[in-house]
């Protein structure tokens, strides 16, 4: 069956929100701090550079939330999709009106019936594929996370190469790193499935003319981070604002990288057409995880974080210049800003009962 024409987006302009915003012009956002206003004004998006809806796969996770965040703050019409309608995530950044904002869907991204159906109803005019299941879960159930991250993304290629969709962006991972630096020596299933979906992307390039740009972010951190091996930096800021001891279970050098920024890199890369299947790599501020606690105890010094374990294996040092200036400008986050707000927001959503630490620590 042929696929709908593709709606227009929302006739809206970009909004800009700044400390000083009179509250009559927050609107759906009324619920966020003036400071976590200006978190979103860090990562600008234009809905002039969408003329019709964007659809975000794996819309209930950390990126998939901010991602949804960010377009629905610009006035882009989104349309999220998982597993499972699951706002809680969405919820830690969004009010109830803006949730509403969105459109959802339930589905399974290893349905390829399923993706195909969600395409064609959203009318999308962009895609940002993020659903896959990390490293932890890859580990215990290697069959759901091929289905999952390897044939999920061929139902996504699928899906836009059948509906002409011409904005197309994927999350890879450092971890695929294993492949190219190492002869072929994987040392986790999901980076070897992540560096297959770039080597599935090249192929629909070439053969169909179907063009994407795949990104490799490092270490994400922020609120919404709660999943992944990687993900202990965050839970440790969450115990700092909740007055909680915690043993972060690595050490050594890694990407800080803001989960707005790696949202905003997502968007960028979608804001006009490409070609090709370039992918880069998305890194953030390199530092240890011994400097990151010492600048969360230098804001929060009762803060009982310490830290175990070896280094991480994924290479870490990468530079974010290609990807600047294949995409142009998506702003960026320093390390201690990062910190700060993510701690001010979990210490706001915990008070406002949001988030409970002890499902986290």
């Amino acid at each position: 069956m042929p696929c709908k024409p593709r709606a227009r987006s929302m006739p809206r302009t970009s909004l800009v929100f700044n400390m000083s915003t009179p509250p009559s012009r927050l609107g759906r956002w009324s619920n966020l701090s003036s400071q976590e206003l200006s978190m979103l004004d860090v990562f600008p998006v234009s809905s002039k550079e969408f003329d019709g809806p964007v659809l975000v796969t794996g819309a209930g996770g950390c990126i998939g939330s901010w991602t949804l965040a960010l377009l629905t703050h610009a006035g882009v019409k989104v349309h999220a999709f998982d597993l499972q309608i699951d706002k809680r995530r969405p919820g830690l950044l969004m009010d109830d009106a803006a949730l509403n904002q969105v459109s959802w869907h339930a589905g399974d991204i290893a349905d390829t019936q399923a993706v195909r159906a969600v395409v064609e109803k959203s009318g999308a005019q962009a895609i940002i594929h993020l659903a896959a299941l990390q490293v932890p879960f890859c580990r215990a159930d290697p069959v759901a996370g091929a289905l999952v991250n390897v044939v999920g993304t061929v139902n996504v290629f699928e899906a836009a190469k059948a509906c002409g969709v011409q904005r197309l962006t994927y999350a890879s991972s450092v971890a695929a790193y294993g492949a190219l630096d190492n002869g072929g020596a994987m040392s986790t299933l999901y980076g070897a499935y992540k560096y297959c979906n770039e080597q599935t992307a090249k192929v629909y390039s070439e053969e169909n003319g179907l063009h994407s740009v795949g990104i490799r972010p490092g270490v994400v951190y922020g609120v919404g981070r709660d999943q992944g091996m990687t993900s202990k930096t965050t839970v440790a800021i969450l115990a700092a604002a909740a007055d909680k001891p915690y043993a972060i279970p690595f050490s050594g050098d890694v990407s800080w990288l803001f989960a707005g920024e790696v949202a905003s890199a997502f968007i960028r890369s979608v804001a006009t057409g490409r070609t090709g299947a370039p992918v880069f790599d998305l890194n953030g501020q390199y530092a240890s995880v011994e400097q990151g606690m010492s600048l969360l105890k230098g804001l929060v010094p009762q803060a009982q974080i310490t830290i175990t374990g070896d280094p991480l294996a994924f290479p870490m040092n990468h530079s974010d210049a290609p990807l600047r200036a294949y995409i142009g400008d998506y702003g960026q986050m320093p390390l201690q800003r990062g910190i700060q707000s993510t701690y001010d927001s979990f210490k706001r959503l915990i008070d406002a009962q949001k988030i409970d630490p002890h499902q986290w620590l």
